[in-house]
């Protein structure tokens, strides 16, 4: 039940094209930080959500 729920959403929405033009300002060093934790936890979080899918299929597939 919880594969079939996790996997009919949509975990990566497209982002729109106005918000990928280039700033007018070089951004600061605490931006570019920020920017690639957040990076990397949105990684992280999809890869925790793909093997939590594929563990609930698999154990699907080994009870029934």
């Amino acid at each position: 039940m919880f594969y079939i729920q996790l996997k009919q959403r949509c975990w990566h929405k497209p982002e729109s094209p106005l918000k990928k033009a280039a700033p007018a300002c070089k951004p600061s060093e605490v931006e570019a930080i920020n920017e690639k934790s957040f990076k990397f936890a949105l990684i992280k979080t999809t890869e925790y959500i793909r093997n939590t899918q594929q563990a609930c299929y698999l154990e699907f597939r080994l009870f029934f």
